[in-house]
């Protein structure tokens, strides 16, 4: 995207380390570079990714294969979890998105797990209250991948910021706008294990 989660991301690393943000849209990654430098987020390196499906790491990513500590998916998805703010969204879906998107973010995080480093993280995140963009999507990922385990919110942040914000399962991140006054959001954690 033109780098929100990216600019948030290098304000906790407090500019710090290497945050590598990606996207297929180059008019994006134009906005998401004039942005981090407004904001001296020197850490940003902005690449853009190829469409098609199976292509290569573009050149600055394969450096980092298999040596990732953290990787964001921050998958494309049919947005109905924005609805209450942008109820207009509705009559932009189409009943194929519902079939197309899970498909392909199972295939971007597939291709994502490839820079994963054993011990290392992958975050699959979406702004969809969808069964089949969200828990489906990462069951898939662990019946095919064994090195996979979900790690809970409660785990990464602790029983009392983590609890309020987990599915009714306690093992993934889950807001809606009827429980939480926010857009309705997804995150999973699946940590590769060393």
């Amino acid at each position: 995207g033109a780098g929100g989660k990216s600019l948030a991301l290098s304000a906790t690393m407090e500019n710090r380390g290497r945050l590598m943000s990606s996207d297929v849209d180059a008019r994006k990654l134009k906005e998401l570079r004039r942005r981090a430098k407004r904001a001296g987020a020197g850490n940003i390196q902005a690449v853009e990714l190829t469409v098609e499906s199976g292509a290569a790491w573009p050149k600055p990513f394969e450096s980092i294969l298999e040596k990732a500590a953290r990787v964001l998916v921050d998958a494309p998805c049919s947005g109905v979890g924005a609805l209450r703010r942008n109820p207009e969204a509705r009559w932009r879906l189409n009943p194929t998105d519902l079939v197309r998107f899970p498909s392909l973010q199972a295939e971007i995080s597939r291709k994502a797990l490839e820079l994963v480093a054993p011990g290392g993280r992958l975050i699959y995140a979406t702004c969809s209250l969808l069964r089949a963009e969200n828990e489906a999507v990462v069951e898939e990922l662990l019946a095919s991948r064994p090195d996979l385990e979900v790690i809970s919110p409660i785990e990464v942040w602790g029983r009392a910021r983590g609890e309020a914000l987990v599915d009714e399962s306690g093992r993934f991140l889950w807001t809606a706008p009827h429980k939480h006054g926010t857009d309705g959001f997804f995150a999973a954690v699946l940590r590769r294990k060393a």
